[in-house]
């Protein structure tokens, strides 16, 4: 670990994991170099079972365990618990690159630091070993490195730190993450995330949002999750997506990847879109017919269980 001036410039990277034994040793290693590293495990129905804590304590983390929600409360809650004024967010499958490790060193120890409260790095995200530079992959800049008085929005899926954008700035290095290395693991997570953003469409339809339009043209964090909370109820979203994904932002020059990941961004809005109709006591009859018909005709191997279960685990 590297040695900050003072407890003001000191980092703790916050890692939350569930059941990762076979990645976390790769993220583990590549953090290090900070202050302190901070492990939650924890997720709907407890706790890991494999030996992702213990790989963690003896790669000197701290770990906690906390029962999961959804993602921005789980962060929300083990924020406060770094020992150290800076945060760098780390997920269980991603790494920080060299030339990352080496910026953040130098900011940290330079009185720099505090001219912004939060820091934006782009993540290559890697999807069947495969690095998509298109379709709006890359550089997916997110503010992961932030003082810790900052929070999440409170969204059940692809929650930001709130911030101004006057008190982010962008750093030069990556965060590389390897989300999926097969079809079989993008689905064993897709039943999740399509309740969770169904369960938050619920919550969206109940408690309608008041719109800040000041705060809409000047603020860009806030403009992004008023689109979001519009765009899973338009009629005819995973077709745009797919437009946006593979035309707009040229997935197409990733080849048969970028098709793919098209398709299935889409096709997750959809399924997102009939939990909601069911959860709200509709039958969507057609909208299951045409999900089997996509995974029989489109997905390969089929993975029928994992996308058509239905919602009653919606909470999970």
């Amino acid at each position: 670990m590297f040695m900050a001036k003072n407890n003001q410039s000191k980092i703790t990277v916050l890692i939350p994991a569930y059941n990762v034994a076979k990645t976390i040793k790769r993220c583990l290693k590549s953090a290090l170099w900070a202050d302190e590293i901070l492990v939650v495990d924890g997720s709907a129905d407890g706790f890991s079972l494999d030996k992702t804590s213990a790989i963690a304590r003896t790669m000197g983390a701290r770990v906690l365990k906390h029962r999961y929600e959804y993602s921005a409360k789980q962060k929300n809650w083990a924020i406060p618990k770094a020992k150290y004024n800076w945060v760098l967010l780390l997920d269980s499958d991603e790494v920080i690159t060299a030339s990352l490790r080496d910026e953040i060193i130098k900011l940290i120890n330079t009185a720099e630091i505090n001219n912004y409260d939060g820091y934006a790095i782009g993540r290559r995200h890697y999807f069947l070993g495969k690095w998509l530079r298109w379709g709006g992959r890359y550089p997916l800049y997110n503010i992961r490195l932030f003082k810790k008085t900052c929070r999440y929005e409170d969204r059940d899926v692809h929650a930001h730190i709130i911030l101004p954008k006057s008190r982010v700035k962008k750093l030069k290095g990556d965060i590389t993450h390897y989300s999926d290395p097969s079809l079989g693991h993008f689905f064993s997570k897709f039943n999740r995330y399509t309740a969770y953003q169904a369960n938050y469409m619920i919550r969206l339809k109940g408690h309608r949002r008041k719109i800040e339009w000041k705060k809409l043209f000047t603020y860009y964090i806030y403009a992004k999750s008023i689109i979001k909370d519009v765009w899973y109820f338009l009629p005819l979203a995973p077709v745009l997506r797919f437009i946006y994904m593979y035309i707009f932002r040229l997935g197409f020059l990733d080849g048969r990847y970028g098709f793919l990941i098209a398709m299935l961004y889409s096709f997750q809005d959809y399924v997102s879109k009939t939990k909601y109709l069911e959860l709200r006591g509709r039958q969507p009859g057609f909208r299951f017919m045409a999900q089997k018909l996509f995974i029989k005709k489109i997905v390969p191997g089929g993975y029928g269980g994992a996308i058509m279960d239905r919602v009653g685990a919606a909470g999970d």
